[in-house]
């Protein structure tokens, strides 16, 4: 599979974007200026940097090396250097719960969907518009393997992740976090589902 629109390029993963992609995952979710933290907090992660990076990197290569049946590491490249991941995303089967008229009283029921995560774009190459085109190829190769949901997990500070899945269709499926939230003061986790044509 490889997709190109515009200047982007957007394909499969293989073990050699393994580096590319860990370092955009860690610059994302570690090291990005958009995320709020204190001084101490920010000095602590750049001393364990390395060792939240070889983590990234290891698991990576161990989700790669098992060929597992519908799970897929898509990445964009730039035109500018096809062999450099410049952001990713990964697409795995996962039990998400689904509705019921007796869940009240049996608790949830789950099906396995497929299922987004890990969807990070280097700092330097944000709103560009390669979110949206990571998303875009998910959903068709989702559709090749049969399936017409599509889900994804989003944070309910995180507006700008939030604006853009529903720009393309993402609505709220249910949400997660209620006692984290009145108890800690931690953000809620929405899932959210997209039903594919």
């Amino acid at each position: 599979m490889q997709r190109q629109s515009s200047s982007f390029t957007i394909r499969h993963a293989n073990s050699r974007d393994v580096g590319h992609v860990s370092d955009v995952l860690a610059e994302s979710f570690y090291r990005s200026a958009d995320r709020q933290v204190n001084f101490l907090t920010r000095r602590f992660t750049n001393w364990i940097y390395p060792l939240l990076r070889w983590g990234i990197v290891f698991d990576l290569s161990s989700r790669f090396s098992e060929k597992t049946p519908c799970y897929v590491c898509l990445v964009a490249t730039h035109s500018t250097n096809q062999s450099q991941a410049i952001a990713s995303l990964e697409i795995c089967m996962r039990h998400v719960p689904v509705k019921s008229p007796h869940e009240f009283w049996l608790g949830h029921e789950t099906q396995q969907y497929p299922y987004i995560f890990n969807l990070a774009v280097h700092p330097q190459w944000r709103r560009r518009g390669v979110a949206k085109q990571l998303l875009l190829a998910a959903e068709q190769t989702v559709k090749q393997w049969g399936f017409s949901r599509l889900y994804i997990h989003v944070l309910e500070d995180n507006q700008a992740a939030s604006h853009l899945y529903d720009r393309i269709g993402y609505r709220l499926d249910s949400q997660e976090g209620n006692m984290g939230f009145w108890l800690l003061g931690r953000s809620r986790k929405f899932l959210l589902q997209k039903k594919l044509d």
